[in-house]
């Protein structure tokens, strides 16, 4: 006898387990593709051994429903113990870890608890070979005059300010210092489809919450396999100076376009973040740790000069830096306000227009594009980029105008600077600690000079023209559609100075760029 099921009961069964399979579901459908986590450098008033931050606790969650696969490239690591023992767990139960760090010519790393979790976590390996077989000595004297007391690498400048006028400065160190490499990455890739990524170290003031930060989470199988890619270079460098390189990707999600860039073989800054600043057509607001890319740099004053707005935050401790170029910006007309939290600005972030976001792990430095490994993300995405303009505006309102001044900057550790001469740290890396700090005693010290520079008109200094070199800043080829590209069409010649794959090339390229004639360049 065959037994009849009416329809209402099988409209039930098929609406339940859809039901079922959308709870099983909701920890990745009910999540953004793209996820921006940014900390309030006001929120803590020490660093701690703490999760109680979003970027902290979005790791440990992330770690905590690993199934198969974690590998990290971090910095190190300092007092995270909800991390080290999240990770512990995974392994524990049969998930596979893999780990990165960096090391540096003593064979060390600059925050205490990289070691333990060395040791307690096995399977992490180090950049030990690639510092000792990369280093190298800054040689040759560049042909502008060094500035008295100061004997670093000398970077000469020559900014065109417009009316004839050009600032030209010479740019070192007061000591000498040798090039190194480091591995500033802080990325997880766990499973294979979920990326953490962002500024922050793993530490007490990183993931701590004590510092400005700047992190995301992309849930993406195909962006986590480029991370992999790119951790496997690691992983398998064995002293290696360089890393190999197949091109910006870009990949479309529902939040927003976004590109992947890694340092030094993608040329972040050059084509990347300059693409951006010299496409800008309203506004730009930049909060970053260090400062000291003179191309770049051009590229802001030029923006400042066609009317845009242009702000820029960067951090106390940077702003002691002789190569740092906050001077140069305000002399520009650029408003540069110098953070006086007691924590840093420790952001590596940009918004561009209401539309275009930067983020990552490099600073805006050459040694950050050239030389260390590094990874940024450009992102497209209206949504996004009005939660960090928000972002920006709190943190900007909160600096005092005293730190927008031509020639002012607080002391990274004294009481211009917030709760720096209580937290515990060594905030301007001078070994001294909070009351031990000159700058925290009943006379603090002035703050050592920066090299100067000044302001010529080139119809009565033909020669320092010349003997500058003016910086010039790019200029954008509508040739190169893509959003995130701003590159003159005679800048390099063929396909293997870009940095990107593939574009769209016009029939009246002036350079072969396009091999088998389909219209697509560089493939």
């Amino acid at each position: 006898m065959t037994r009849i099921i009416p329809r209402q009961v099988i409209l039930i069964a098929i609406v339940a387990l859809v039901a079922l399979i959308a709870s099983v579901m909701i920890g990745y459908t009910d999540a953004p593709d793209i996820e921006l986590i940014l900390q309030n450098p006001l929120q803590f008033d020490e660093p701690a051994n703490r999760c109680d931050s979003s970027l902290c606790t979005s790791i440990v969650e992330l770690l905590d429903n690993a199934e198969a696969t974690i590998d990290f490239a971090v910095y190190g690591s300092r007092s995270q113990t909800e991390i080290l023992e999240a990770l512990l767990r995974a392994r524990d139960r049969g998930v596979a870890v893999r780990g990165y760090v960096d090391k540096d010519a003593n064979n060390e790393n600059y925050y205490s608890s990289t070691d333990t979790w060395i040791h307690e976590i096995g399977n992490i390996r180090d950049d030990y070979a690639r510092e000792m077989n990369c280093r190298s000595e800054f040689s040759g004297e560049p042909p502008c005059k060094r500035p008295d007391g100061f004997n670093g690498p000398l970077q000469c400048l020559a900014y065109n300010m417009g009316q004839d006028r050009v600032l030209v400065a010479g740019h070192a160190s007061r000591n000498p210092i040798t090039t190194m490499s480091i591995m500033h990455n802080k990325f997880f890739i766990v499973d294979g489809k979920y990326v953490w990524t962002g500024s922050a170290n793993i530490s007490d003031s990183g993931t701590g919450g004590y510092n400005a930060n700047a992190v995301v989470i992309l849930r993406s199988k195909k962006i986590a396999k480029v991370y992999t890619s790119e951790f496997e270079q690691l992983w398998n460098r064995q002293g290696q100076c360089t890393k190999s390189g197949d091109g910006v990707e870009e990949f479309d999600l529902s939040s927003g376009k976004i590109t992947t860039w890694f340092s030094p073989q993608d040329n972040s800054l050059r084509y990347g973040v300059t693409g951006l600043v010299a496409k800008a057509n309203k506004h730009i607001n930049v909060a970053v740790f260090f400062l000291t890319a003179k191309y770049l740099v051009a590229d802001l004053i030029a923006a400042h000069k066609r009317g845009i707005e242009v702000r820029v935050i960067i951090d106390a401790t940077a702003a002691k830096n002789e190569y740092s170029k906050h001077e140069i910006l305000r002399e520009a007309g650029i408003p540069v306000k110098i953070e006086n939290w007691g924590s840093k600005m420790h952001m590596k972030a940009a918004s561009v227009d209401d539309q275009y976001l930067v983020l990552g792990s490099m600073n805006w430095t050459s040694a950050g594009e050239r030389s260390n490994d590094e990874n940024t993300l450009l992102i497209n995405s209206k949504e996004l980029t009005s939660q960090f303009d928000a972002h920006f505006e709190e943190l900007w309102e909160s600096i005092p105008k005293t730190w927008q001044q031509k020639g002012y900057r607080p002391d990274p550790e004294s009481p211009n600077s917030g709760t720096s001469c209580t937290d515990g740290m060594d905030n301007d890396f001078d070994n001294l600690v909070d009351a031990k700090d000159p700058g925290c005693q009943m006379d603090p010290p002035s703050l050592p000079d920066l090299p100067p520079h000044s302001i010529i008109t080139l119809k009565e200094h033909k020669s320092e023209k010349d003997e500058y070199r003016m910086v010039q800043p790019s200029t954008c080829n509508s040739n190169y559609p893509d959003w995130f590209v701003c590159v003159p069409i005679n800048h390099r010649r063929g396909c293997s100075g870009l940095p990107y794959r593939r574009f769209t090339a016009t029939p009246n390229e002036s350079v072969k760029l396009d091999g088998d004639g389909d219209g697509i360049a560089c493939e």
